[in-house]
């Protein structure tokens, strides 16, 4: 089995989704993330914000995956919600990270990085985001 899921945080509970890499599956994952964060006690906007941040980045992902597939790592520990949604390629290329959707997706997470790293003649092309609840910064 191939381990494409980040390193997750000491500590945190973890959801890892392995699925088909075609848009019907986007509400689902949107709906795992908006669950994890209103059982940790994030507001209604941010809970928003995660589901919309989860679209973005898979909006950005799917027509780059090679072999059909998208996992998604949802860890969580307190106010701090760490989503990474990642897909193999066939190349390095991916949409300009000064685009429009981009722009929303780091407006949308308190943090946000993709990268892309070469692994056995493939590509794994990630989206990590972070998103901290106003409660951790009173």
């Amino acid at each position: 089995m191939e381990d494409n899921a980040p390193l997750v945080p000491e500590g945190a509970q973890v959801i890892e989704v392995r699925t088909a890499a075609i848009p019907h599956v986007v509400p689902t994952l949107r709906t795992i993330v908006a669950d994890i964060a209103m059982r940790q006690d994030f507001d209604l906007d941010a809970v928003e914000d995660l589901r919309m941040a989860v679209d973005e980045a898979c909006s950005l992902l799917l027509p780059a995956s090679s072999d059909g597939k998208l996992t998604c790592v949802f860890s969580w520990n307190g106010p701090r919600i760490e989503v990474s949604v990642s897909v193999f390629s066939n190349t390095p290329d991916h949409e300009d990270d000064t685009g429009l959707s981009w722009q929303l997706l780091t407006a949308l997470a308190t943090s946000a990085q993709r990268t892309v790293t070469p692994e056995d003649g493939r590509y794994l092309s990630r989206v990590d985001l972070v998103r901290e609840s106003q409660a951790a910064d009173s």
